[in-house]
């Protein structure tokens, strides 16, 4: 239910004049370029965990959403903050290594917390959603890297 009506708000503000407004009075710094103008990140962030949280059981939901959320945080970190070369369009090396190393701390904090999933496949999958976010792929990365890193994880 939040999902949606954050993602209801983040459409209005993108065609009612005055909500647009006032979202950009309030949250326009926190936007990138490229979402002034599209759905934001944290939009198709909801929407891919959401569809995650129904198509898989809850301990590959926990890890997937764990490594988009810790990953892409550390990416961006990473990425934006220190020249490094680039690997596909917007992808950099270090955001890439710097959403690996995030993702395979966050599986080991999660095995050792909740030991519900094999250390094996919680790297696997941390492997797989650095894969993933790296590729220049149609979608958000936001959106396309839980869903997919929980297939992934779910044919484990």
């Amino acid at each position: 239910m939040v999902c949606m009506a954050i993602v209801l708000v983040d459409f209005l503000r993108l065609h009612v004049n005055g909500i647009k407004e006032a979202f950009f009075l309030f949250f326009g710094s926190f936007l990138r370029r490229h979402e002034i103008r599209r759905l934001s990140g944290a939009s198709y962030l909801l929407l891919g965990c959401l569809i995650t949280s129904l198509l898989y059981s809850k301990p590959i939901v926990v890890a997937a959403c764990s490594y988009i959320i810790v990953g892409d945080t550390f990416a961006a970190i990473f990425g934006q903050n220190i020249r490094s070369p680039r690997i596909f369009q917007n992808k950099t090396i270090l955001g890439s290594i710097g959403f690996l190393g995030a993702s395979v701390a966050t599986a080991f904090l999660l095995h050792s917390i909740t030991g519900a999933l094999p250390l094996s496949h919680l790297m696997i999958g941390a492997i797989a959603a650095s894969i993933i976010e790296a590729f220049p792929l149609p979608l958000d990365d936001n959106f396309s890297v839980p869903i997919i890193t929980g297939f992934v994880m779910s044919l484990l």
